[in-house]
């Protein structure tokens, strides 16, 4: 079976055109810089001590304008079919998933520093806003290049950009300075500005756009969008920097504490701040944190060296549901949209663990030593097929979860 993928893969790729519909849709469209096929390593079995080897080829993309081809971000658009990412450069390059074919390269009349954060319009899938070092937001139409608006005049590098889910909304953030600010996505129009104490690390809307979350070096603050006032001001551990997450539904968000300072995870009411439940667990528990997608559970991380886990607990009533242990602690964490699968990827940075998240029984872990990646995200597509991992000193890399279950 493995070597059926690989020859389906192969052929797929050896035959790649542009098309004259290609370059009417995506007049940019280029074989240089498309994504290109890797040999690598799956291993998979019953358990990861008994797993065996087996081939899988992977898709990676960089820039070959970009040296060294460090992807420092990377988004894909609301319907899985585009991704987006910036390399160490001002340049931000479009890829269309389904073939690895380069649509677009943005890059004239946008940003004089490298771009920092990425996010596609919820609306659309061709609209995609930027942030850079140099201090401005760029919102653009991916098909023609062009640029829509520019969102400029912040105190600092543009770190954070997220777009409201009824996409009338931008905000963006600096991190030096902690200051937010609400954008009219249609006119670029500045609509309001929050000024904060601390550094400022992600910014998220809830579902129903009603509240923007912002995450600060030492709490979370929660911000009405339609009065633009601050509703309320979560502190895990007064003085210390924590993670924080939305749940899907909005209705709640959970913080849980830095590895340097573990301990409990806490979920709070998204709408009025009140602490709703808070987990206690026989090892203190720390970063990274997520909601399942149906908001039943959380996970959180806990314990060093051979005693590193993961832990799920029920998310309203704080009972424990299952472990998932490990040789060294986890540092990211994700959850498939359709919550059929989670994955870890460990401390050393170099693996990705892929496990069934309604049994706990591991399905795959996808290697990465001999290419020595330190693993920095890992995100499912919209559609729970595909698994994106970006190396902090490498390319991104693109695995089908669904060959790995065939090869199973």
């Amino acid at each position: 079976m493995e070597d059926a993928i690989s020859h389906e893969k192969t052929l797929r790729f050896t035959r790649r055109t542009i098309t004259a519909s290609d370059l009417t849709k995506w007049p940019g469209a280029a074989i240089d810089g498309a994504g290109h096929l890797r040999e690598g390593r799956v291993f998979t079995g019953s358990s990861r001590t008994e797993a065996q080897p087996l081939k899988l080829k992977r898709i990676t993309f960089s820039d070959p304008r970009s040296s060294p081809h460090y992807c420092k971000f990377f988004a894909l658009s609301e319907d899985g079919k585009l991704l987006a990412a910036s390399f160490n450069s001002n340049d931000v390059l479009v890829w269309r998933l389904s073939d690895g074919l380069l649509v677009q390269r943005l890059h004239c009349q946008g940003h004089t520093g490298w771009v920092a954060v990425l996010s596609f319009s919820p609306i659309d899938s061709y609209t995609l806003a930027s942030g850079s070092l140099d201090g401005s937001a760029i919102v653009w139409d991916t098909r023609s290049g062009r640029v829509l608006l520019r969102l400029e005049e912040h105190g600092g590098p543009v770190h954070s950009i997220a777009y409201a889910p009824h996409g009338a909304l931008i905000a963006t953030g600096t991190r030096d300075d902690g200051c937010v600010k609400v954008w009219d996505a249609s006119s670029g129009a500045c609509l309001h500005f929050f000024g904060n104490d601390n550094s400022m690390y992600k910014l998220a809307f809830t579902p129903d756009s009603s509240f923007l979350c912002a995450e600060l070096a030492g709490s979370c603050i929660i911000y009405d969008t339609h009065t633009y006032t601050r509703t309320a001001t979560l502190q895990h551990v007064a003085g210390k920097w924590h993670h924080s997450l939305i749940s899907h539904q909005g209705d709640r968000i959970i913080t849980v504490p830095h590895s340097d300072h573990p301990g409990q995870v806490k979920i709070w009411s998204a709408a009025t701040g009140k602490e709703l439940l808070a987990i206690e667990h026989s090892t203190k528990l720390s970063m990274p944190v997520a909601f399942s997608p149906d908001g039943a559970e959380v996970v959180a991380t806990c314990g060093t060296g051979s005693d590193a886990a993961a832990v799920t607990y029920n998310s309203r009533t704080g009972q424990l549901c299952r472990i998932f242990k490990f040789e060294t602690p986890v540092d990211r964490v994700a959850y498939s949209p359709d919550g059929e699968y989670v994955v870890f990827s460990t401390r050393n940075g170099t693996d990705v663990e892929l496990y069934n998240a309604k049994s706990g029984a591991f399905l795959a872990m996808f290697d990465g030593r001999e290419e020595g990646w330190i693993i920095s995200d890992i995100r499912f597509s919209p559609d729970s097929q595909i698994l994106l991992a970006r190396s902090g000193y490498g390319p991104l890399h693109l695995y089908n979860v669904q060959d790995v279950l065939r090869m199973r």
